[in-house]
């Protein structure tokens, strides 16, 4: 799937097309990896890639699930994920790595996203804007150098 493609369809649409077997999902998954390596430089959105990780997890999926192989990207806030930082964009918490998995972590896994990464967000949620110390602003994607909003700008 060419990342063209891809940007065209949302969960669901992607969800139907993989189920119909259409593409695979880790033809989906490079795809949203490759859209995300080309825009995240210039936004600052993703402050955990885990690329990798989402590569494997495609091999894995349960076959059922009703968005098996859709890719997702975690709010760094509320969401954490066993084995990498949940830093809730604040310094303080930079290297706290919680070892179990939160609740709505296992509900995405269970529904089949796939994780490519933990997005920024403004400092432990508090802020309307997303410029954390610990990763820097985040990009306006349709207005460069316009706030990306908070707490959720990644």
């Amino acid at each position: 799937m060419k990342i063209e493609e891809y940007c065209k369809h949302d969960a669901l649409a992607l969800a139907a097309r993989i189920r119909q077997g259409e593409v695979s999902p880790r033809e989906v998954v490079e795809a949203a990896i490759g859209a995300a390596e080309r825009v995240n430089p210039r936004l600052n959105a993703i402050v955990t890639p885990l690329y990798e990780e989402a590569r494997a997890a495609c091999a894995s999926l349960p076959a059922d699930a009703p968005l098996r192989g859709v890719p997702f990207l975690l709010k760094d806030l509320g969401a954490p994920l066993a084995g990498h930082p949940f830093t809730m964009g604040s310094r303080a918490t930079a290297h706290y790595i919680p070892e179990r998995d939160g609740e709505l972590v296992r509900r995405h896994r269970a529904a089949g996203l796939v994780f490519l990464g933990k997005t920024n967000t403004s400092e432990l949620g508090l802020m309307p804007v997303t410029e954390p110390e610990l990763f820097g602003a985040t990009e306006n994607p349709w207005a460069m150098g316009r706030t990306a909003g908070g707490s959720s700008g990644g």
